[in-house]
């Protein structure tokens, strides 16, 4: 059992309350001997001394760190092995190959060479012994949107509290999740976690890894359609993480979507729910977007009604914080400490982030990725801002959303005309269709334009965006549109202490 979901020796040792710099007792492998990679991988030493230490773990040799052992994974795109011999010259310690792998050249006497089965498993298995190893408690997030605005409200919570940990940037992936959970330390009270999927079977396989304590499960949208017939096939595969969760570990759910709310009903663990209907456990009371910056949320939890401040606008941005207040009652965080850590949510780079320049307009970064229901959630943000000259939408292509992709681009173009936004910019592909329902929606052609190449639609946003717009940038993460976002910060001048 995790340590600090043990009440009783949470009680004793620290009546009630555990200080952020109390230490676990576990024994995690902070630093991984090849003899302990060799048993948790059932692979075979080839050269090298089983005491050998690394200081890390690494899958890429661009990134690769004095000391790390790299693990040469076979990938869609990409064969790691290909890259030994640029790994071992920039300071890997060691390497773990495929049985069939056959050296170029000498191999170094001070190196270690392991030979597994398969590469990409035996890294899997390895984060799989150090999360057993590890007396923390581990809270998993999935969902098809606002897995890291999530992830970063409940760390805000729960760091009020406690030591934790979450993963970095968007390793969320059956990749990204194990180097993620090499980064836990036997400091961490708490690690929180997102798992992504494209297909079935994906967050079931991260949750034999991560073994969490209590999941989260935020919403189903039409999110790689591409790799999925329905909406209720991506249900079943985000259901995953219910039956994923170690016994009796809790399910936090939104009850808003019947999608969930229907996996939950499967779901015969513990279970919390948060909504806008008093049916939910947590239920709002009510959303008053003020601002880019600013919405006011009512909820009621345990009976109480309880009035908080977050600093993010939007009806969505409220919604993501639920689970937050959920989880810090779970583990016995004062609600006016969960409060204060929803008002210090700082915002993540390209997801939703405000930036002013002091040419006098205001952009919204939110160009790390796209799907039709996120674009609408951000369009209704772009209609609540302040009065403004002029509402702009840079709206990258929206991948992997299979043979309706055009008939969904073309739904957000016409609702992008129905809230008045008065430019729109197309990147891209199927992008064509947004372009194509703002105009036939009552948008002037003149006012709507569609750029089969980035380069150019920076160019021209950069020319043509002035004092007084509101700019919202947002595409899936193959257009790449931080490009742009990046191109206008080189270009004008970032206001870093403004007052809102």
């Amino acid at each position: 059992m995790s340590y600090i979901n043990n009440l009783t020796l949470h009680d004793l040792r620290y009546n009630g309350t555990r200080p952020a710099s109390a230490a676990l007792t576990d024994i995690i492998m902070e630093q991984i001997t090849a003899g302990q990679v060799e048993s948790c991988t059932g692979g075979i030493l080839a050269y090298g001394s089983r005491s050998a230490v690394f200081s890390g773990i690494s899958i890429d040799s661009r990134t690769i760190q004095n000391g790390d052992l790299f693990f040469a994974i076979r990938g869609a795109r990409q064969d790691g092995h290909r890259y030994v011999a640029e790994a071992l010259q920039k300071g890997a310690a060691g390497i773990v190959v495929d049985a069939g792998y056959v050296l170029p050249d000498v191999f170094p006497a001070n190196r270690i060479l392991l030979r597994v089965e398969d590469s990409h498993r035996a890294l899997k298995d390895l984060a799989a012994q150090v999360r057993e190893q590890w007396m923390g408690s581990l809270v998993a997030i999935t969902g098809s949107m606002g897995k890291t605005i999530t992830k970063e409200f409940i760390y805000r919570v729960l760091s009020t509290e406690f030591s934790v940990y979450r993963s970095p940037g968007n390793f969320n992936n059956l990749f990204g999740l194990p180097l993620a959970i090499f980064g836990l330390s036997r400091d961490d009270h708490i690690g929180v976690f997102e798992l992504g999927m494209s297909a079935p079977g994906e967050i079931a396989e991260m949750c034999r890894i991560a073994s969490p304590d209590a999941g989260v499960i935020t919403n189903v949208a039409p999110v790689h359609l591409e790799f999925f017939h329905s909406l209720e096939e991506i249900a079943h595969a985000k259901g995953e993480l219910a039956d994923g969760l170690r016994p009796d570990g809790l399910l936090v759910y939104n009850a808003d979507d019947p999608l969930v709310d229907e996996i939950a009903r499967r779901f015969g663990g513990p279970k919390l729910s948060y909504g806008s209907s008093d049916r939910a456990d947590l239920h709002i009371e009510g959303i008053e977007v003020l601002d880019l910056e600013e919405t006011r949320l009512q909820f009621t939890y345990e009976g109480i009604t309880q009035k908080v401040m977050i600093p993010l606008g939007g009806v969505h941005y409220a919604l993501n914080a639920l689970p937050a207040v959920v989880l810090g009652r779970h583990y016995r965080i004062d609600m006016e400490q969960i409060l204060e850590g929803l008002r210090n949510l700082e915002q993540a780079s390209m997801r939703g982030r405000i930036v002013r320049f002091k040419e006098g307009f205001t952009l919204i970064d939110d160009s790390y990725n796209s799907n039709p229901r996120a674009l609408a959630r951000m369009l209704e943000a772009l209609a609540a801002g302040k009065p403004c000259s002029r509402r702009m939408l840079v709206a990258g292509e929206m991948l992997e959303l299979g043979p309706e992709s055009a008939a969904l681009h073309y739904q957000c173009g016409v609702r992008a005309a129905q809230i008045g936004v008065d430019m729109i910019v197309g990147v891209q592909g199927a992008a064509r269709e947004i372009v194509r329902g703002a105009v036939e929606s009552g948008i002037p052609e003149s006012r709507a334009l569609f750029f089969t190449q980035l380069e150019p639609a920076i160019d021209f946003v950069a020319r043509e965006v002035r004092a007084g717009d509101l700019l919202l940038v947002k595409g899936s993460r193959g257009v790449h549109l931080e490009r742009m976002v990046q191109a206008l910060q080189s270009q004008y001048q970032e206001w870093h202490n403004h007052n809102p």
